[in-house]
């Protein structure tokens, strides 16, 4: 009997961690993950290369690279872009009215502040803001392997892009993995559950 009551204890306990782990993993998810809304990849809020832009009712849409953030300027016209110095991790603020770039702000600021955007021409994603020209050419040498690696002035950034589409919200999906830790949890739990009454009934019934 104290084997079938140490089991049910035993399941109970695991079902009550997957559920925590579960539960646990899924709200890290919702409140660090969110969507680009020009390219639909998800992105960590928290990234060096994530940017905001906030619109001036202060609604913040998210993107996952000065690239996408530029797109979303074009389309919302009047907002701040901000988003940090991919090599010094300064916080970088650029101000956009009526499509145009009006204010570049670097926080903390420095004489040799010139922000441009580095783009690694060998791979789609990488996209990066930098706040002086020597940390522009840092990257370019890191990036120099490639094939093509360009440094983008903010003006010629606005001056190329044009954002065709319409901004969108998309969910965050859970991973696969959460979804199994939450149903295996309850499961072995109301299968602790069911174990203990049929314990008890199995102890009333002698």
């Amino acid at each position: 009997m104290k084997n079938y009551i140490l089991m049910a204890s035993i399941l109970a306990l695991i079902g009550f961690v997957l559920l925590a782990g579960g539960v646990a993993a899924s709200a890290y998810t919702v409140s660090n993950t969110v969507r680009c809304e020009v390219c639909g990849v998800a992105i960590n809020k928290n990234s060096i290369t994530t940017v905001k832009v906030v619109t001036p009712d202060g609604v913040t849409h998210w993107a996952c690279d000065p690239l996408c953030a530029v797109d979303l300027a074009i389309y919302y016209k009047t907002c701040t872009i901000e988003g940090k110095c991919y090599v010094s991790g300064r916080a970088i603020q650029i101000g956009v009215v009526d499509g145009s770039i009006t204010s570049v702000t670097v926080t903390p600021s420095s004489p040799q502040d010139d922000v441009s955007v580095v783009v690694n021409g060998n791979s789609m994603g990488d996209y990066e803001f930098v706040s002086t020209q020597a940390y522009a050419n840092q990257l370019m040498q890191k990036y120099s392997s490639h094939t093509t690696d360009t440094d983008f002035t903010l003006q010629q950034m606005f001056g190329t892009y044009m954002f065709m589409g319409t901004p969108s919200y998309k969910p965050v999906q859970m991973p696969t993995i959460n979804y199994a830790l939450i149903i295996t949890g309850v499961a072995l739990i109301c299968a602790a559950s069911a174990s203990w009454k049929l314990l008890r009934k199995s102890n009333t019934e002698k």
